[in-house]
Formats: C-alpha cells, structure tokens, sequence
C-alpha cells in the first residue's frame, strides 16, 4: 500500500511537471478576521500602559497571479470591511478609537497534488501594509498618524477544482501589519496590529 502511495504521488509529479505551463488566474475571497491590536504607552505623564483590542470583522481580499506546475506566484491586495474600533485604555472608554488597515503583497503558494480534484497548500507574502490610527483616547490625549510598514503573511488550505477553470478555497491567514509609533513629548505611544483570518474564495484559471 505504501508503495502504491508513493508510485501515485511520483505520477502525479511527473504528470505535474509535464503540464506545467504558465496558466494566468484571478481570485476573490471574503475573511472573517480576528483583529489583534495592542496598544502600549510610556512616559513621564503616561508610565506604562498596555492595552489589547481586540476586534473581528469580515474582509476582503483580491489577487492576480500565474500558476506553473505545484507552483503559485500572485499580487494581492487586502481590504477589510471595516475599521477596528473597540476598548479602554487607561480604564477609560476608547469608543472613538479607529484603526484602519489594508494591504499589498506578493505571495507564493506551493501546491501538494493529490490527482484529485482537492489540492492542500501552503504559502507566504511580503509587502507594505497602511495603518492609519485616529481619534486615540478621550479628550487632551487625541491621536491621529498614519504609516507604511513592512508587512508579511503565512497561509495553509485547501482547493477543491470543478474543472479546469474553477476553484473554490478554504483557507487560514496569519498577517503582521506592523505597527504605529507616536512621540507627543510627553509620551511615546505604539499601536500594533496582527490578525488571523479564515477565509473562503474562488480562482479562475485561463
């Protein structure tokens, strides 16, 4: 049986490989995200305070990419749906606080072909995340900064093909967005924002 197994997975490589044109595809997905966001400030007036905010929301994302073989390459954009706003700070409501996010990165996926219509895989992404954080705190200690970061992503899941063209996918995302960092000169503030998603989409391959 094991050897079964592995004389099937080779069949499949090779099969892989002897396909393996440059197919261009599109895809769109929607994420249920579980926001992250941790805010730390310290000072003279401030000492040290942390707070964490956590926030879910639903998200968009939408990618552009080639595949060759078990191979992916893609650009994708991320957009949430919504703004994280949530939580106390310094045992005050912070009601107004506003953190929006979004995203650009390059991603590769490497596909385990299975010979049959599901395809697991895993992937990364590196790119520039925006984080733009407004209305921090209550009266006198107003925040409001925008920034560019580093940002990068891990994925894992798994396709299942209708055909040659259509795909439906299941999958999960962990992102680092980087952070924020404020000096009023009282006080330095950070804001960082992390997040992990379930998502569910479709590709179309040409």
């Amino acid at each position: 049986m094991k050897k079964f197994l592995l004389l099937a997975g080779v069949a499949c490589l090779f099969s892989a490989n002897a396909n393996a044109g440059i197919s261009p595809y599109v895809s769109a997905k929607a994420s249920y995200d579980f926001n992250m966001v941790k805010v730390k400030a310290t000072g003279d007036d401030a000492g040290i305070q942390r707070n964490h905010m956590n926030k879910n929301e639903i998200g968009t994302h939408f990618a552009a990419g080639i595949r060759a073989g078990y191979v992916r390459s893609e650009l994708e954009l991320n957009i949430p749906t919504r703004d994280v706003r949530r939580g106390e700070f310094d045992g005050e409501s912070m009601d107004h606080f506003r953190l929006r996010k979004g995203t650009a990165m390059a991603n590769v996926y490497f596909d385990y072909l299975t010979c049959t219509p599901w395809t697991p895989y895993i992937g990364a992404g590196l790119g520039v995340s925006y984080l733009k954080a407004t209305d921090f705190g209550n009266e006198g200690k107003n925040f409001d900064k925008s920034t560019y970061n580093l940002a990068w992503q891990t994925m894992a899941g798994i396709a299942y093909e209708f055909n040659s063209h259509w795909a439906a996918d299941l999958g999960y995302r962990y992102a680092d967005n980087g952070r924020i960092r404020k000096n009023d000169g009282e006080s330095v503030t950070k804001i960082t924002s992390r997040e992990h998603e379930i998502m569910f989409g479709v590709r179309y391959t040409f």
